[in-house]
């Protein structure tokens, strides 16, 4: 075997499949990240505790003065939904393991409450769903910036919080399509390291 033929397989990756990363980057935040860095989420899933994932999609949201984003993870196996944002200047992350839409009619939310919601903007409301308690934080009209693109398309927004801190609700309406439920897991940003991937040249320095 030459020595450029080992050196090869030394430093060969198998796709889909990331070897442990060597080093952390500097910054090992999820507000860093970008497509094709690996991230690592503990204490989320026990399933997901030794988990390289590799984030193949960055999204990002804005309205009303805020901005959020969220980034696609997988390892060719298990896929996991991260969002961050800055909530009174610090870091706000939450994680979902699935990622299907629920519709309010299966949570139990009618349509009026949630306008209802809407009109009034009383934090000290609230909804109650499967016993736990789910208190409005927001609702807006927001934009999705695809590739970070500036106009965006327009959707609407409302946001919940559960009492205990622990997860979250949001609800969003696109025009001519139906209301979708999407549930999270309020996680703490400590538990989120980010190691640099091998980043697509149109992703170097974009979120």
């Amino acid at each position: 075997m030459t020595r450029r033929t080992l050196l090869d397989r030394l430093l060969g990756r198998r796709r889909n499949q990331p070897s442990r990363p060597a080093a952390v980057p500097a910054d090992t935040s999820i507000r860093a990240a970008r497509v094709g860095d690996v991230v690592v989420v503990r204490n989320l899933d026990l399933e997901y505790d030794d988990a390289y994932l590799v984030i193949e999609r960055i999204r990002r949201y804005a309205g009303t003065g805020t901005e959020w984003w969220e980034a696609v993870a997988s390892d060719g196996r298990r896929q996991l939904w991260l969002e961050w944002s800055f909530d009174r200047g610090e870091l706000f992350v939450t994680a979902a393991t699935g990622r299907r839409p629920t519709s309010l009619e299966a949570i139990g939310l009618p349509e009026d409450d949630l306008n209802a919601l809407d009109e009034e903007r009383s934090i000290d409301n609230g909804v109650i769903l499967d016993g736990r308690r789910y208190s409005y934080r927001n609702s807006f009209e927001a934009f999705y910036h695809q590739d970070n693109r500036p106009g965006g398309e327009r959707f609407y927004l409302w946001e919940f919080t559960a009492d205990d801190g622990q997860q979250t609700l949001s609800v969003i309406k696109y025009a001519g399509a139906p209301y979708e439920a999407y549930f999270s897991d309020v996680i703490s940003p400590d538990d989120v390291l980010l190691y640099p991937g091998e980043r697509p040249e149109t992703e170097q320095g974009r979120r």
